[in-house]
C-alpha cells in the first residue's frame, strides 16, 4: 500500500472517532442524569442517538444544563423550618 493511502485511512478513522466520541459520551451522560420527566430523558436520548453528532452537540449545549439544574434542585438539602437544620 502507498503511504498516502495509509495516511488517508488513518485520517478518516481519526475523524470518525472525533465525531463518534461526543455521541457516546452524550448517550452515557443523558442515561445517568436526572431530567424533569422521563419523557424529556427519552426525547434527548432519541435526538442524540438518531442525529449524531449534531444531536450530541445539541444535548451538550441545551439538554445537559437543563438536566443539571433539575439535579441540583432535587439534591438540595431540605431545611427544617423549626430547627433550621437539615
Amino acid at each position: 500500500m502507498d503511504k498516502g493511502v495509509i495516511l488517508r485511512i488513518l485520517l478518516l478513522i481519526g475523524a470518525a472517532a472525533l465525531l463518534f466520541a461526543p455521541t457516546v459520551w452524550a448517550i452515557r451522560d443523558a442515561a445517568h442524569r436526572k431530567f424533569p420527566t422521563t419523557k424529556a430523558k427519552a426525547i434527548w436520548l432519541a435526538v442524540v442517538t438518531l442525529l449524531p453528532p449534531i444531536g450530541a452537540f445539541a444535548y451538550i449545549a441545551v439538554g445537559r444544563p437543563r438536566a443539571s439544574k433539575v439535579a441540583e434542585d432535587v439534591e438540595a438539602p431540605m431545611v427544617n423550618s423549626e430547627t433550621g437544620s437539615e
